[in-house]
């Protein structure tokens, strides 16, 4: 399999790598949530040692587990779900490498490989982003998980709260004193030095998050224009979101055979201006009659969704559509042994 690397891009695969990598450690300190229940991973700041460089952990973030299911996600508002099963664990972290003067963000994706598979309708909401009308539509599933609190098991407890993953942010990339990261106690944190290179990275669901993440920096937390890297995710906003990544560098990596990075559909809507025979044709097809009314009702998306980032395409057919999806398969397209 080759990467297809446009000419004159500013991709770079030593730096690709380095943030796959820092996204698979994200998974496995999840794994270490589940099997380790002692592990204080909020208060966390121990380094990490990744690909052979140690970085220091600004601040980890999470959010409940009733969220892990990607086709849930997609249709479901956040706002509807009990608290049943729900179990608060690590979704990310910030660190931060001194010897290159780098911020990384990064979020981990869908866990199991058949997990975002398993809800096969993909209608979702949608709403501004950072509730501001200006910085375009994004998909409201993804927007919740990125700013809303963890209101806790106990709506009437508010020392049970947890800060957004917004808010997480925000602290560990702007500084903070101690005790000021939601309600629970910490150490401060330092303001991220201002000529730091900031990257936002993720996989699938965490490949959306970051994309989300990159404007929320770029539009907030002044000087930073963040750097993205996105692997395998599906679309997060827009026209007019879109249009506020201007003048970043962004790149959404890609299996041609992943059909992930292929949701939200962009579009269905039939209509063209165009004289050619096949749009005509197709505006004719009664799409209804081909589907069931209710997989059609559920593949009308309430905005048309677009893609953000330099396209980085590789194929590779694993001969199953979780396989074609999952972590191993971009690594082996980047190379990583």
């Amino acid at each position: 399999m080759i990467l297809k690397i446009p000419q004159n891009s500013n991709f770079k695969l030593e730096i690709a790598k380095e943030l796959l990598l820092l996204i698979e450690e994200a998974h496995k300190e999840f794994d270490r949530s589940q099997s380790d229940l002692d592990w204080k991973w909020e208060t966390d700041r121990s380094p990490i040692d990744v690909g052979g460089k140690t970085y220091e952990i600004k601040l980890r973030f999470g959010f409940a587990e009733y969220f892990f299911t990607l086709g849930e996600i997609l249709n479901t508002d956040i706002n509807g779900l009990g608290d049943i099963g729900r179990k608060r664990v690590p979704f990310g972290f910030i660190a931060y490498d001194k010897d290159s003067n780098s911020v990384y963000v990064v979020f981990r994706g869908t866990m199991t490989p058949a997990e975002w598979i398993t809800n096969a309708q993909f209608k979702p909401g949608c709403e501004p982003f950072l509730r501001e009308n200006d910085l375009g539509k994004v998909h409201r599933g993804f927007h919740k998980i990125y700013t809303r609190k963890d209101i806790g098991p106990n709506l009437f407890k508010k020392k049970d709260d947890k800060p957004s993953i917004r808010e997480c942010i925000e602290n560990a990339i702007k500084g903070c004193p101690k005790h000021t990261i939601g309600l629970w106690p910490t150490e401060a944190i330092e303001k991220c030095p201002t000529e730091a290179t900031v990257y936002t990275t993720g996989h699938s669901l965490g490949g959306a998050l970051a994309t989300l993440a990159t404007l929320h920096i770029k539009e907030k937390i002044n000087p930073f224009k963040p750097i993205l890297y996105a692997f395998a995710n599906p679309r997060a906003g827009g026209v007019d979101f879109s249009k506020r990544f201007e003048g970043l560098e962004c790149f959404r990596i890609a299996n041609s055979e992943d059909i992930v990075p292929t949701l939200p559909l962009a579009s269905i809507d039939l209509a063209s201006g165009s004289n050619d025979t096949t749009s005509k044709s197709l505006e004719k097809t009664n799409l209804p009659k081909l589907f069931s009314p209710k997989l059609f009702s559920s593949l009308l998306p309430e905005l048309d969704y677009h893609h953000i980032g330099e396209p980085i395409y590789f194929t590779h057919h694993k001969g199953a559509i979780a396989d074609n999806h999952i972590i191993p398969a971009y690594k082996e397209a980047l190379g990583i042994i």
